[in-house]
């Protein structure tokens, strides 16, 4: 099996998070399951949007393996990785959820991370579909060691001061040693009064391959003030925007950008 990768990336408050649980929630009720769902942002929300708790982080992990690192041990350090590693995987209903959690410290990880990346390639022969909620960068790419994602989706709020943040974010993409098959241009929150047309004529828009325009969604909205998970019910407004998005993510890879 290789896993579908995709990535969500965006200013913080556009609601990737939303609606990246959004896509893997369609995912889900496409069948195109397991799917391992990574929240790579320090600010960790998207088990919570999935309705599930978590109890560890990959930080925590990092952390406890490297006091493990400087003592004897009967137990191979790797063997002791993938245990913890798999501890910490919260299982939802067709999907799990993997949580990063803080940077990194002041400490060196070095050895720890090897050993990370060395499960997160095995990992990904077990999933159909990998979809990441990044934070307001992408450098987390190259230290997770996932080096081809299929569909970088670059959500903003329909603005100026939205566009230029993505567009940011596609030019420190190109500085990676990551290949990104397609870029999706994700509009989020728009309401039917934004002249959406100027915005994407103008200098600001990263260059994509695909443009989609997600309806203001009361009910999201109402969901995310209180709190309250985004299951499969949820978002009749916006869901056949959601549902397109999906389509264009599982789309065969175009030529590498």
């Amino acid at each position: 099996m290789t896993a579908t990768v995709i990535a969500f990336g965006g200013k913080g408050g556009a609601g990737k998070t939303t609606l990246a649980s959004m896509v893997i929630r369609e995912l889900v009720r496409l069948g195109k399951r397991p799917i391992l769902a990574v929240d790579a942002d320090p600010n960790a929300t998207l088990a919570l949007t999935l309705g599930e708790e978590i109890d560890e982080t990959i930080a925590d992990i990092r952390d406890r393996m490297g006091e493990a690192a400087l003592e004897p041990t009967a137990v191979p350090k790797d063997r002791l990785m993938d245990q913890w590693l798999s501890e910490i995987l919260t299982e939802g209903i067709g999907f799990d959820v993997l949580t990063m959690g803080r940077p990194e410290g002041p400490k060196c990880y070095c050895y720890v991370n090897a050993l990370l990346r060395r499960y997160l390639k095995e990992l990904k022969g077990s999933y159909a579909a990998i979809v990441i909620d990044c934070e307001a960068g992408m450098e987390y790419l190259s230290r997770l060691a996932v080096d081809d994602v299929d569909t970088l989706v670059l959500v903003a709020e329909a603005n100026p001061i939205g566009l230029t943040t993505v567009r940011r974010i596609a030019e420190l993409a190109d500085s990676l040693p990551v290949r990104v098959s397609r870029r999706l241009l994700a509009l989020n929150k728009v309401d039917a009064s934004t002249p959406v047309e100027p915005l994407l004529t103008g200098s600001t828009p990263p260059a994509v391959d695909g443009t989609v325009v997600v309806p203001c969604d009361e009910e999201l909205r109402e969901r995310c003030t209180h709190g309250q998970p985004i299951d499969g019910e949820a978002g009749d407004t916006s869901r056949a925007v959601v549902e397109e998005l999906t389509r264009l993510c599982l789309e065969p890879k175009l030529a590498t950008i």
